[in-house]
This record gives structure tokens, C-alpha cells and sequence, in this order.
């Protein structure tokens, strides 16, 4: 069962990045005062957490402490709801017998002046209404009592006096009623429509670290479970990086994403995974190191073999050998063309879209669909495991949104509507939240706005020209250019050898 759902407060600005994600890991206050991997943490995972060698052996540096199933969903319930935002927005304490609360946040998660005070009246009421549903677990009329005060917040009834609110406080109240509605389509068994709400509620609010935890829980109930681990991974790093010290939140945290890491993981047969280690060495040596570390443990997955080049992976500290370690991510698969194809998408400057068959021709529908259910799937869910532990890409920090463009790309070929929309509606929460976790330059800043306006034409239903098309274009060029450039060196390669050969008879 859920406790009452946690604040959606947004910290208005961000002072530290991801780079120095580390470095508040290891100075905060709590951070040194954190139990090793050799203590207890009954009351975190039910168990003595004692390291265990599970199906996935060898993926981690040490093997990772495993969670209790039957816990994992108690975890979820303390990290997704909390017992203070009622008390935020002035409806009282709500929290559920029976259920312990989570920690309660560290101050720099509080609301920066609380539109609790200045709600508009007319606004509080189903507000007040849809709280006391879900308190008596009616949670379908506690839904639509929500939804009544999402149209009247969008209608402009937000604060009392909305001249003197400013954007964030109006963005705050918005994002609470949707995430009000998360919990509760959760609890109706309908994550899908739950996930609507969720990236919504990040929109409006990217900052707060419990709506990423909050669209984690609507993956999990999808069996998305790398997208999942993802939504924890942002999480985690938005807890710190805002300041949060409670010690168990942040432990939790660290348990939900290395639970879902495992989970994506453990019914996976045509790829497997190794995390190495990489301080400062020479990264070429390091990634060859890597790769043949990766066949000797993995000799069931050396069709295809690659070292993500490009990102800086990260994995829960309980996963971990050594606290706020990076990490190199070696992947090996069993059919060699998804691999090649994954590493092309993965490796190359601009990430290039999967099932095209040329720039200027693009596949038909017919073959796109045989694509997808044949490859395109296998494909997307390597990449979004990759995702889940990558907070950084060297490329751009708009990659992993470029990526969901070209998977929305897909699903359109596919009349796939809905879908479609779902994934446009991730992108837009997804580069909503890049600036809380890096900092961004002028040049990536303008994309992340031209691919934000795309996404919105895309929901909208407007045709125009955008950038992520081309952008889209000028790699599949560059692939056919590198590609062309390939051949014609096999080929020479071919006709050297022969000469050879002729000179030697």
C-alpha cells in the first residue's frame, strides 16, 4: 500500500552539475556517517543485506547486495509518496495507518514560498475533496475530483492572486495535481495512463527528485524496468545535487535503482553486460582491456562486442567496490547485427536512426514493421538499458532525447499514434531536466529549445521542418559516406591481395 504522496517543490536554481555529483556524495554531511557494504541494512531491505552471487554474475565490479522481492514494492511506496504535501498545500496530514512514512526531505527541498497560502479558493475545494477520497482508498473519485482541479489550474484558478505569482509557483501547483493522479491511477492498476501524468508533472516541475521516482514506479508497473532504473538514476542525482542529507531516502534510492538494474537484467538472453572500473588511464588501452575481460566472463555473448565510448556510467553505491566510482560499460551479444547496429547508434556523433534504409529513401511501412518486431524492439531495449546508468553523454546532452525522436520516428512510420505520443511526451520531460543536472552551453541550449518545439509540434499535430529531422538526415549521410568509405577500403584491401598473391605465384 502507498503512504500519502510527497511535495513537488522545484529548487529554481541549481548551482552544482553532475560533474560535481560526486564530490556531494562524498562531503555531505550523511555521506560519511553511510554504512558500508559489510554492515546490516535490515531495516532497508528486510534482510541482512549480505552479498550474493546472483544470475547476474560478473555484470558488477562485486556482487550486489539483492533485495527481498516483497520489499522492493515497500520501497517504492516510501520513495514515491511521502505524508507532506497535503500539509504543503494546506489539506492536513494524510498520511495512511498503518504505513511509515519516508524521511522527511532536507530544507533545500522545501517550497521556495508555498502557493499553499495563496491557492485559489475555487481550486482548494476538489483539491480538498480528491485528498479525502484517497484517504477512504476511493481512488477513482479521488481521481476525477483531481482532474476537475487540473482543468481549473489550466484555466488559469492556480494562485489567489496569479499577477503576483510567479511561473515556478504556478508550474509547482500544476505539477502537484499530477502527480496527485499518478498515485492514483496506480493504485486503479493503469500505469499507462499514470505515465501520462508523470512525465506531465516533470514538465512542470523537472527538479524535484520524487516525480522522476514517481515515473520510475509507472515504468516498473510496464515491466519497462531500464527506463525504470533511468527515472531512479536522475533521481538520486537531483537528491544530492539539491542538497537532500536524509540518510535513509538516499538509501532507498540506491536500493530501488540497483533493484531495477537487476530486474532488467535478469530475463534478458541476447545481450549481457560488464561495468569496469576507469579512473584516468589511458581509455583506448582501457576499453581493449575491458572488451577481452568482458569475453573471458561472457563467452556466450561474443558475436559482437563494444565499450560505450561516450558516457560516463554510474552505478547505486551498493552495487559499487569503491563509492562515487565511473564506471566503463562493455556490452556483448549473441546475434552480431543487433550488435553492430547498437554500437552504430551508440557510438557515433550524432545518433543514427535504426531501420532507415537510406537518407533519401525511407523504408516502407511494410518493412519498417518487419524491422521493429524482428529487430527494432531488441534494438531500442539495449539502448534504454545503456540509459540506465549513463547520467552523461559526451556527444551532446540532447542525445538520449534524439534517441527517443527516432524510436517516436518508428512508431509513426507505423501509424502508431499513441504510442508516438507517449514517447513525445518523455522527450519533453527528459530535456526539461537536463539543465538540473549539467551544465548546458549556448550552442546545446538552443538545441535542447529547437528539440523541446518539436516535440510539442509533434503533439500538436503540426507539420513544419525540424531540427531533429535533419538532424536525423545529416546522419544517416554521414553513416552512408562512412559506410561507402568502408567498402572502398575492403575492397582496395581485396585487390592489394590479390596483386600480391599474382606476384608470389
Amino acid at each position: 500500500m502507498f503512504p500519502q504522496e510527497g511535495s513537488s517543490s522545484r529548487v529554481p536554481e541549481v548551482s552544482t552539475t553532475a560533474e560535481e555529483h560526486k564530490e556531494r556524495h562524498r562531503t555531505g554531511p550523511d555521506r560519511g556517517n553511510c554504512k558500508t557494504k559489510g554492515e546490516s541494512h535490515e531495516d532497508l531491505t528486510g534482510t541482512k543485506a549480505e552479498a550474493q552471487v546472483e544470475p547476474g554474475v560478473g555484470i558488477f565490479p562485486s556482487p550486489p547486495l539483492r533485495i527481498p522481492p516483497g520489499r522492493l514494492g515497500e520501497i517504492e511506496a516510501r520513495l514515491v509518496c511521502a505524508d507532506e504535501a497535503d500539509t504543503e498545500f494546506g489539506f492536513g496530514d494524510s498520511a495512511l495507518p498503518g504505513v511509515t512514512p519516508a524521511a522527511p526531505q532536507a530544507p533545500a527541498q522545501a517550497p521556495q514560498g508555498s502557493p499553499g497560502r495563496s491557492l485559489d479558493p475555487r481550486l482548494q475545494l476538489p483539491l480538498r475533496e480528491g485528498s479525502a477520497r484517497y484517504r477512504q482508498e476511493q481512488f477513482a473519485a479521488a481521481a476525477a475530483k483531481f482532474s476537475t482541479a487540473l482543468e481549473l489550474c489550466s484555466r488559469g484558478f492556480a494562485t489567489e492572486d496569479p499577477l503576483k505569482s510567479s511561473p515556478d509557483d504556478i508550474s509547482r501547483v500544476a505539477s502537484f495535481i499530477e502527480s496527485k493522479l499518478v498515485i492514483c491511477y496506480l493504485k486503479l492498476g493503469q500505469p499507462d495512463i499514470a505515465l501520462s501524468h508523470s512525465h506531465r508533472s516533470i514538465i512542470q516541475n523537472p527538479s524535484h527528485f520524487r516525480n522522476h521516482l514517481r515515473q520510475a514506479a509507472c515504468f516498473r508497473r510496464l515491466q519497462r524496468y531500464s527506463e525504470a532504473a533511468r527515472s531512479a538514476m536522475i533521481a538520486d542525482c537531483l537528491y544530492v545535487l539539491a542538497g537532500g542529507t536524509a540518510l535513509e531516502t538516499s538509501d532507498l534510492i540506491q536500493l530501488y535503482w540497483q533493484a531495477l538494474i537487476q530486474e532488467a537484467l535478469s530475463g534478458e538472453v541476447s545481450f549481457s553486460v560488464l561495468y569496469t572500473p576507469f579512473e584516468k588511464e589511458d581509455e583506448a588501452d582501457k576499453i581493449k582491456e575491458a572488451n577481452k575481460s568482458f569475453a573471458e566472463k561472457h563467452p556466450d555473448y561474443v558475436q559482437h562486442i563494444f565499450t560505450d565510448p561516450h558516457g560516463i556510467h554510474l552505478l547505486p553505491e551498493r552495487a559499487e567496490s569503491l563509492p562515487d566510482q565511473e564506471y566503463l560499460l562493455t556490452l556483448g551479444f549473441r546475434n552480431r547485427e543487433i550488435g553492430k547496429t547498437v554500437e552504430k547508434s551508440v557510438i557515433r556523433n550524432l545518433p543514427v536512426c535504426p531501420g532507415q534504409k537510406t537518407a533519401f529513401s525511407p523504408s516502407t511501412e511494410e518493412e519498417t514493421e518487419t524491422f521493429w518486431e524482428n529487430t527494432g524492439k531488441k534494438i531500442m531495449a539495449v539502448i534504454d538499458f545503456i540509459g540506465s546508468t549513463k547520467i552523461k553523454d559526451r556527444r551532446s546532452p540532447c542525445a538520449r532525447a534524439i534517441e527517443h525522436f527516432h524510436r517516436a520516428s518508428l512508431l509513426g512510420r507505423l501509424q502508431r499514434g499513441e504510442e508516438q505520443a507517449q514517447v513525445m511526451a518523455q522527450v519533453m520531460a527528459e530535456l526539461a531536466t537536463i539543465p538540473y543536472l549539467q551544465r548546458v552551453s549556448q550552442e546545446d541550449d538552443k538545441l535542447l529549445q529547437s528539440l523541446t518545439a518539436d516535440a510539442m509540434d509533434v503533439l500538436a499535430g503540426r507539420t513544419r521542418d525540424r531540427v531533429w529531422t535533419k538532424i536525423q538526415k545529416v546522419a544517416r549521410i554521414e553513416e552512408e559516406l562512412r559506410e561507402g568509405e568502408e567498402d572502398f577500403l575492403r575492397v582496395r584491401e581485396g585487390e592489394e591481395d590479390f596483386l600480391r598473391l599474382l606476384v608470389s605465384i
